[in-house]
């Protein structure tokens, strides 16, 4: 092991920045270092001091992530600096070190989801996978695309058949690719049935459609957990059987919310999706048509009038599509994704 290096710094240095980079660890030996960040719940900024002897640097630098601080050195410090693999081998072999920081992450990351709760209008525990969830949609929403896919990804270890698994599969790949956030993606709804699954239940949902005719009593039947079950099926390439549970789910009337009943309503366009990926296209063309007619407002009505496009230019009607591309491109937000691609092809069809 080579060990830490001691470096000294004069009054005013910056020993790094927030959103800087590095897998240095930090100790302070001798001076004064603080640490300046936002707050979550108010914005405002704040300013913390190392305690002699503490480490700092150290969360950013285990989980690689860009710095959430700035640190800044008042009126002269001594400080012993780690690289990553140095500090590993250092705490392996001390367990109380080891400790002391589980306890200290776990308090930051407590008062993290408490205010993150706060703002949410959340005051009140839920199950630790919704949370998870909750935190990393809450990144993805304010375009902190690397801690958004970082929060999915630990969902998808933490629960790999979890009832959000497709959903967070769904929106890490468009998070590592730095897409914002769909507009079309259903809410996060709590279900706490849906949390409270098991293993039986978790295996009864990967059976073909076929075989849950018969529903037993112990099945989740809420519609946000068959909203997400149908989702886990679309995206592990099941069309038919996601198909089977969005058609059921468009004649549910039984919502207690208004999230329930936006995921009623979408079940329709959902349909379609299902329709285009068996490239079934008349079926699907009909299917997104009558979403947009039955829910003209829709929070899918956009992306519907872009698979129509698609359609039809599959079809050979290169003239349909330029002008559905057009009005895609023309729909607010007219700078996501969706409306670049569309103006794009609008552009591609009329060369």
């Amino acid at each position: 092991m080579a060990g830490p290096i001691i470096r000294t710094y004069k009054g005013g240095s910056i020993i790094y920045f927030e959103k800087d980079r590095s897998e240095d660890i930090y100790v302070l030996r001798q001076g004064r270092v603080v640490l300046t960040y936002t707050a979550i719940d108010s914005g405002y900024e704040v300013k913390e001091d190392v305690r002699l002897g503490e480490f700092f640097g150290v969360k950013s630098a285990l989980g690689k992530y860009p710095r959430e601080e700035t640190a800044q050195v008042v009126g002269g410090a001594t400080v012993l600096v780690f690289k990553l693999s140095d500090f590993e081998t250092f705490v392996a072999e001390k367990t109380h070190l080891i400790l002391k920081m589980m306890k200290v992450f776990s308090s930051q990351l407590r008062l993290v989801h408490k205010k993150l709760r706060e703002i949410l209008g959340q005051a009140e525990a839920r199950n630790p996978a919704f949370e998870l969830m909750n935190v990393a949609e809450v990144f993805y929403k304010n375009n902190n695309f690397e801690h958004a896919a970082y929060g999915f990804g630990k969902y998808l270890e933490h629960y790999p058949t979890g009832p959000y698994a497709g959903r967070a599969t769904e929106l890490q790949d468009l998070a590592r690719k730095g897409t914002p956030y769909p507009i079309n993606m259903p809410p996060l709804v709590y279900d706490a049935a849906s949390t409270r699954m098991t293993q039986e239940n978790l295996q009864n949902i990967m059976k073909p459609a076929t075989e849950k005719t018969n529903l037993g009593a112990g099945t989740d039947n809420t519609i946000t957990s068959l909203y997400n079950r149908a989702h886990t099926f679309l995206n592990v390439g099941k069309f038919e059987e996601a198909a089977t549970i969005f058609k059921d789910l468009m004649i549910r009337t039984d919502f207690k919310y208004d999230s329930e009943k936006k995921l009623v309503d979408n079940a329709l366009f959902q349909m379609g999706v299902c329709f285009l990926k068996l490239n079934n296209l008349d079926t699907a063309s009909n299917t997104f048509s009558a979403y947009i007619k039955k829910h003209p407002s829709g929070e899918s009505v956009k992306e519907s009038l872009f698979h129509l496009a698609e359609i039809a230019e599959q079809q050979g009607d290169r003239q349909r599509a330029g002008m559905l591309f057009g009005k895609v491109a023309l729909l607010p937000p007219e700078r996501d994704s969706l409306s670049q691609k569309a103006r794009q092809k609008a552009k591609e069809l009329s060369a």
